[in-house]
Parts: C-alpha cells; structure tokens; sequence
C-alpha cells in the first residue's frame, strides 16, 4: 500500500535520439506512466538529447516510455527513430539496461521484447524505474527478515529449592534473551518444570535459567536441562545463581517425542535396558534384576509373540547394524518415541581413535572405506574436493570441462590445463559431474588420466554427456582435507581424515553404514512417531514402506539421512504428518510405484540435495489421490514438490497440491520449479495445485565457456512436459527467475486467482512454450490465464512469454505496475497491506477485490498449528 506523501518534484528527462528521416523525421511522444508529457520530432542524424521536465512523486517508482509512432517507408527510405539512453535526474540509463523493454509495432502488449535502440517497427520503448531514480531513494527502516522454517521446542528444567532458600524460588527461562516462561520451585525435591519455544531449528540458541526476586547463591538447586528431549547437564552457575547453556543446532534437529503417554500394556527399549528382561518396565527395577528391552529387534519379536502391541523406546542413540524390517505379521504395531524424549535411531558407524596431525586436521582408523556421508557431532561435512568451496556460493569449487576432440563422451571429460594432475588422484578418486545446464549431476568412480590430452576416464558411464562446459568436482582425496567439514579416507593407511573446528574433543563422528533403517515390507496400520532417524547413507530410504497400507509416520524427525521417507510398491493411503526433515542427501519424502491415497502433510523439510543434487522436498512419479498439503519446504537444490510422469508406468492422477509453503529451490541446477509437475503421456490429470506460497525460485547453469548463468530457468509453478488438465488456483507467487507460471506443452490447463509478484523484465507472469520433440502434440492449447493479480516490484513491461503456442486465453488479469496483454485487463493499485514488509493480502478497498478477485488464505499456507 502507498504510504507516500502527495508531492511532487521537477524531475529532468533526457532521450538522447537520432533518427532517419523519410518524408519527415521520426517522431515520439514521452511518457510517464502512460500519461504524455511531451514530443519531439528527431531530424538529428547523431545521438541528441531532447530534454523533457515531469512533476513526478519522488517515492514512487515510475514508467517512462518513448512511443516512436511514425514509423514508415517512402521512396525505398526506411524511417528509422533510434534511442542510445535517457538521463532521468542525472543516471543515464541504456536503452539496453536490462529495466528497458520495447513492445513492438501496435502498443499491444502481444511482442514485448527486451529493450533495444533501434525501434525499427515503431512501438514503445520503455524504462521501469524504481523510486530510488527520482530525488534519491526513500530513507526508511529496513525491511522485516523474511520467515524461515521454525518448529516447536520444548525446554524442561529439573528444579529445587536450594540449601540457602527461605521460601520458594521463582526462576526464568530465556531462549536468546527472550523470555520463555517463568515457574517457581517451592520442594526441596526436584521437580520437572516444561516450557515451550519456536525457533529456527538450524542455528545455535542460547538457553538461560535465571533466579528472580533477588535470590541468593545457592537458592536454586538445578538438575538436568532436557532441550528437545536431549538431556544435557548444566554448567556450573555464574555469580548471580544463573546458568547459561549454549546449544548447538543439532540438538534442535532431532525430535523430543509428541506420542502419548504410555496406558496399559507396552513394552520398553532403553540404553540402560536387557534383551533378557521383559522389557515391561520403563526403566530397570531397583535390584537390577527386569526392566526394558536393549533392542528394537528383541521389542518386535515380544510385539509378534503376544498381544501387546506398542513399544516405547527412551531417550538415546540406538547405532543399527542393520535394517529392523516389518512386516505383515507386524501389522498393526507402535513404536513409539517415549513422551519428551529424543530416541534416535543411527544407521552410522561410530568412529574413535582420533589422531591430531595439525592444522586442524584428524586421523582415525575406519573398518571400511566411508561412502558419501560422515557427521562430526551431528553436522553433516562433505567429502573433500579440490576446489575452494563457499557454503554460501553454490558456484565455488567446481572446475569446468574443455572441449575434447573426439566430441561429447558419457565416460570421459578433457579437464583445463593446470586444473587437474596425477598426483591430485588417488585410489577411488571420484568425480561430481554435471552437464552443461546442470540438469543432473553423477558421481563417477575415475579410472584413468591422460595428462598428454588432458582425459579423465570413469569406471562407468554418466546418464548424460559431458562436453565442453561441463562442471565437475574432483573428490576424495585426503590430502585436498584442507576446510573445516571436509572428511576422505586414505587407503594407504586405512584411516578417516577430517578437519574439524575449534572444540573437537575426538568424539561425535559417525559414517553412515546402513541405508535403511526401518522397512515397512508388507505391513499394515503400524505407527511410527516421535523417533529420529540419523545417519543414512545418500543412496538409501532412512524409513522405506514397501506394499504397506495404512500407516502411519508422524512426529519424526530425519536429519543426516540420503531420502527421509519412501512410500513405493503400491504403498496405498498411508499418513505421513508432522515429521521435521532436515540435512537430505537427496530427497526429503519420495513417493513412487504406484502408491494411491496417500496424504502428506504438515511436514517441515529443508536443506535437501546436500549430496545429489536432483532432489526435492516431496518427490513423487506414479501416484494418484494424493494430498501433499501445508508442508514447509525450504532450501532445495532443485525442486519444492515435483509429481513426475515419465511414462505408462509413472501415470499420475487426481493429485492436490494445497497451501505448501515453498522457498528457496533451483539452488544448484537449472529447470527446475518451486512446484513441478511433468506430464509426458499427454493425458488431462485433474491434479490441483491451490494455495500455495512459492518464493525464490532460481537455477543456474553455465555456458559451453564455463560462464555461470543465474535465474537460469526457474519456475514458480512448472507445467513442464505435456502436463494437462491442472487448475492452478489461489496460489501466492514471487522471484520466480523466469516465470511464475510455466506452461511447456500442455493443454487445458487453468491458471486463475494467483497473486503473482515480478521483480524484473526477465520475469513473467505466465510462460508458454511447445515441446519440440513432441511434435504437433508439443503445441500448448487451450489453456486459459484469466482473472490473476499481477504486480511489479518496479514498472516493468510486460507479463506474458509465448513461444510457438496454439490458441490460448490470456486476459482480464489485473495489474499493477506491468504492461498489458490482454483486451480486457485492468490495471491500478491492489492495496497490498504491507509488501514492504511482505504481506500481500489486499485491503478491504482494493479494486482488485471489486473487479472479481479473491484474496487468499493467507493463514492457511504451511505449516498450521
């Protein structure tokens, strides 16, 4: 909403022209925001300024167009107006600057291309300028930090009146310096005092306990502090009573337990507990002689045996040398993560022996070469490459192929002189390869070099071709070990090499051994909740349903693993709800083999595709009657939620995608969408994708050169391949690289009610483009665009990219700040409420509500408590 007072300033204008003359000179008239402010006919043959004043609000962005509407031909002449700049207030800007745009020939919106000087078919060219062009930019508060993933954290203090209390003790609890809660603890016997905070899971925190009311040393007696069902012990108190525990980010990452409370009969599994036992007790009696179980293997054969169906398993990490596998006689069990406790469930091998060798690196011995993934005190680090890498730059550190003179190779890459030597390989060297527009990556097993060529060779084939262009990481080395979270293993002597940061006491390494940790196999009506699962090899499925129906996964939490969850093989209307995934090799929930009826929802997943980088969130092909709805999805290499057809066998049908929250995807690869759907059989799907909220879409590529390509094919929403028959409803829509809305192919699809937010020319509302290797099929018809709220961050102009498509409805859209296209469309301020602030939802007056739009559900997209 405009908040600018109502002034005006004298702003010089510039256009600095030139022109050919046939018959008469060229003639334009000057713009601004579509009202004309003056003309001038060009009869300079070199560049000359024709110079314009326009009282304009200086707080405002605005649209200055030069509207070149004489164009013609006499005698054979062509009469030609050429624009080099304008010079608004001082800035020259190009008539090539990527904020120019020029609409061609009759000023309808239909052939707007990016800005250029020579306007040879007439037209309008045009700057979208922001406020900061006019008088200087506005002076206000920066803008409000974008939201990110949170989740619920509980907190316990065990607590007592002290030695030195006269009476109760009254204490606080801060989390970063806010106040959490406050309690009061009037026994001398501990008591358990819970609090409840939300906070971003994937940083430190500081929790603090602080007595109140001027209580003396000693007045408050304090046991363990459980945070997130981690019991951790308190340091020592500092001279005012108080206790300060700095908490690392993995804590936060597992699960403390949401189950409910054991009633009746369930048996137990505990790191203090006895496979001899009869594990019926939650911990061991007094005389040591019963208690819980030491093994989920030992719960699940007493589960089969009997009539009691539920296991609790306490607090701790349970290292699996093997997958626990359920199935049909395992129908209809719990396991369960006991209430407030963080069970973690490890598929890693724990490393110790540590050796320093200096400058910060270690040495261990390893049972067995490590694959892909090692944790040092549950942080995932990467296997070293030789490149510089920067966590922050996802272009770093990777090397770019050279063009070989026996052409493309799916086997072999011709690296640059000086990148890559003999000595930089060493036994199971590997190599991370991608192709030029980064569409998917390999890990590649390097047979040989060629150092007269400049050849590497691979122990197998890649499932694409490298080439010039090509980027690659060249990986396992130990003597490239030389960034904090870099591990390899050296052959020579059998031994894992890290180097870890300050503080590392040679505890707290795991190598993921097992890929699977839980196998539902033919199981039915079992629960899983309130369990983490950690440590996972890339290329495994921590929890993997397999012909299961009815199940449910809820509460859980998955960090360190390759795909969280998989439900595959006709896995049919199972819930997976509430699980925090985080720190994906791959994929966070993968969906496949035709599986019908599933619903996921209200699942928090980020920092997918830290190893492989074509990933997503929710990955799904072959499914139908699904429900992905309100999950939060944050940081993907590439995709949010993406439901694949590839072919007969991947039909998916009847699909709901509703009020997703997606952020931040294509950080790795290109062609990519925040939500994608890929529909090669050409069939109407009757998917719906409604209420979602998509934002920082991006991509990136690079030339045959190796020159980087940012904002490189991404999608909002990515109707890619053919995908038909989808209604596209509802949906909040911003920085989405290319386009908001992709339509490749496709026919009837329906695209209304979406507030889309452009921030730059590239950028447009609604994409449409054929398929050429589909044929006439290829062709996009039919679709219909109509009755979408499109805003521009600055003037920009226009909203719609077509190429080769059939007959399509584009129209009676409502814009602000964006050309138009359709007949019918209508333009004028929506009345954000705050989208400085980032809340789009539009006020009572808005025209947009009275020429027929519907705000959205705000409150509903993502995660609802």
């Amino acid at each position: 909403m405009s908040t600018s007072p109502q002034r005006t300033i004298d702003i010089p204008i510039v256009v600095n022209a030139w022109g050919v003359s046939a018959g008469q000179a060229p003639h334009f008239r000057l713009l601004v925001d579509g009202v004309m402010i003056g003309e001038a006919w060009v009869a300079a043959t070199s560049s000359t300024p024709y110079r314009f004043t326009a009282a304009l609000d200086p707080d405002q962005a605005h649209r200055i167009s030069i509207w070149y509407d004489n164009d013609g031909m006499v005698n054979g002449v062509d009469r030609n107006l050429f624009v080099g700049s304008i010079t608004v207030d001082g800035q020259e800007i190009k008539s090539t600057d990527a904020r120019a745009t020029y609409d061609k020939g009759a000023v309808d919106g239909k052939d707007v291309v990016a800005g250029q000087v020579g306007l040879y078919w007439g037209g309008l060219l045009s700057f979208g300028l922001g406020e900061e062009m006019f008088g200087g930019p506005v002076v206000r508060p920066p803008p409000k930090p974008e939201e990110v993933i949170t989740r619920p954290i509980p907190i316990t203090v065990e607590a007592a009146r002290g030695a030195s209390a006269t009476g109760p003790v009254r204490f606080k609890v801060l989390v970063d310096g806010t106040l959490v809660g406050e309690a009061e603890a009037a026994s001398g016997t501990a008591e358990r005092f819970t609090f409840g905070v939300t906070l971003d899971p994937s940083i430190a925190h500081t929790v603090q306990i602080l007595p109140v009311d001027g209580a003396p040393a000693g007045a408050l007696a304090l046991g363990a502090v459980t945070v997130n069902g981690k019991t951790l012990a308190p340091p020592a108190p500092s001279n005012d009573g108080s206790v300060t525990l700095a908490v690392a980010a993995p804590v936060f990452q597992g699960s403390a337990s949401d189950a409910p409370a054991p009633q009746g009969d369930a048996f137990y599994v505990a790191k203090n507990g006895n496979d001899a036992w009869s594990g019926r007790l939650a911990a061991p009696n007094a005389d040591g002689t019963d208690g819980p179980f030491a093994s989920l293997e030992r719960a699940q054969a007493a589960m089969r045996a009997g009539t009691v169906k539920t296991t609790y398993v306490r607090e701790g990490s349970y290292n699996l040398t093997g997958t626990l596998s359920l199935g049909a006689p395992d129908s209809g069990v719990r396991i369960l993560g006991y209430p407030g406790e963080q069970a973690v469930l490890s598929g890693g091998e724990r490393v110790g022996g540590f050796t320093y060798e200096g400058n910060g690196v270690w040495s261990a011995p390893l049972s067995a070469a490590p694959g892909l993934d090692v944790t040092v005190d549950g942080v995932r680090y990467r296997l070293a490459s030789k490149g510089a890498y920067d966590p922050q730059d996802p272009t770093t550190g990777w090397f770019v192929a050279d063009a070989s003179a026996y052409g493309a190779s799916k086997n072999a890459l011709r690296y640059r002189a000086g990148d890559v030597t003999a000595t930089d390989l060493v036994p199971g060297s590997r190599v991370q390869v991608f192709d030029t527009e980064r569409l998917q990556d390999a890990i590649l097993t390097v047979a040989g070099i060629d150092t007269v060529t400049r050849t590497l060779t691979f122990t197998a084939d890649a499932p694409f071709t490298m080439r010039d262009g090509s980027t690659f990481k060249l990986l396992g080395n130990s003597a490239h070990v030389d960034q904090v979270g870099e591990f390899a293993y050296r052959a020579s002597d059998g031994r894992l090499v890290i180097k870890a940061g300050e503080g590392f006491t040679g505890t707290g390494v795991e190598v993921a051994r097992l890929g699977t940790l839980l196998r539902l196999n033919g199981a039915n009506g079992v629960t899983v909740q309130g369990l983490t699962f950690a440590n996972t090899t890339t290329d495994g499925n921590a929890l993997d349903v397999l012909n299961g129906d009815v199940n449910t996964i809820a509460g859980n939490g998955f960090v360190n693993v390759g795909t969280g969850i998989r439900l595959t093989q006709g896995a049919d209307r199972n819930l997976v709800s509430g699980n925090y995934l985080n720190h994906l090799g791959i994929n966070g929930i993968a969906l496949t083999g035709q599986s019908v009826g599933n619903t996921v929802t209200g699942n928090r997943i980020q920092h997918i595709g830290e190893v492989r980088k074509y990933a997503g969130g929710i990955m799904a092909s072959g499914i139908s009657d699904t429900v992905i709805s309100h999950n939060d999805i944050d940081h993907s290499s590439r995709y949010g939620i993406s439901v694949k057809n590839w072919d007969t066998a991947t039909i998916s049908l009847n699909n709901a995608i509703l009020y997703n929250r997606v952020r931040n995807t294509g950080l790795e690869t290109a062609d990519s969408g925040g939500i994608e759907l890929l529909g090669r059989s050409n069939l109407n799907t009757g998917t719906r994708i409604e209420g979602n909220r998509v934002e920082h879409t991006g991509g990136i590529a690079t030339t045959s050169t190796g020159q980087w390509l940012r904002d490189y094919k991404g999608y909002g929403i990515y109707l890619d391949d053919l995908t038909s028959g989808v209604t596209v409803r509802d949906n909040f829509l911003r920085d989405t690289a290319w386009a908001a809305v992709m339509i490749h192919g496709g026919h009837d699809n329906i695209v209304t009610n979406n507030i889309g937010v452009l921030g730059a020319n590239g950028e447009s509302f609604i994409r449409i483009e054929w398929v050429p290797l589909a044929g006439a099929a290829g062709i996009p018809a039919n679709n219909t665009v109509t009755g979408n709220l499109v805003s521009g961050a600055v003037p920009l102009g226009g909203y719609v990219t077509i190429l080769s498509a059939g007959q399509n409805a584009i129209d009676a859209n409502f814009l602000h700040q964006v050309g138009a296209y359709g007949a019918n469309d209508r333009t004028g301020d929506p009345l954000f409420a705050d989208a400085y602030n980032h809340d789009y939802s539009l006020l009572p007056l808005s025209p947009a509500l009275t020429a027929g739009l519907q705000d959205l559900a705000w409150t509903l997209m993502g995660i609802v408590s």
